[in-house]
């Protein structure tokens, strides 16, 4: 059996969940069940999703953003807000940003208040500082020390 393309964690009240390649419908199912079982154990209150594309990964296809996009559709009642990491520095890092913020806008799914998208998980510190109270480059960090965050 293959190991996961994914790994997960929860730190106050932040879901991380890092893509190290594309998912299988599978994983995108286990993924949603992690989501809801973070969700039940915080007692309904929403969690902040923090979702992080490693570098390396590759792009995923049409198929697989398929069920990505209906995944976080499914899952947008858990969360309070989404911060979409899309890491790297290379042009097609920058171009996947774009990309990605552009199809947003184009399928108005676009919040600013919602969603947001990063070059990296120290941008969503401020705002899950902001939105849960706690300092968020303390839970980045410790999310970096468990290995979701690089």
């Amino acid at each position: 059996m293959a190991l996961p393309v994914y790994k997960t964690d929860v730190i106050d009240k932040v879901f991380f969940l890092r893509w190290d390649a594309p998912p299988t419908p599978e994983e995108i199912q286990a993924v949603f069940q992690k989501m809801q079982a973070a969700y039940q154990q915080h007692q309904q209150q929403p969690l902040v999703l923090v979702t992080i594309a490693g570098a390396k990964s590759a792009v995923p296809n049409s198929e697989q953003r398929r069920h990505l996009s209906n995944m976080l559709s499914d899952a947008r009642a858990l969360f309070s807000e989404i911060h979409v990491i899309i890491e790297g520095n290379e042009l097609q890092h920058n171009l996947q940003r774009v990309i990605v913020s552009g199809m947003l806008i184009v399928t108005r799914t676009y919040d600013d208040q919602f969603i947001r998208v990063h070059k990296n998980a120290d941008g969503a510190a401020g705002f899950i500082a902001r939105r849960l109270g706690v300092d968020g480059t303390q839970v980045v960090n410790e999310a970096r020390s468990r290995g979701v965050v690089m």
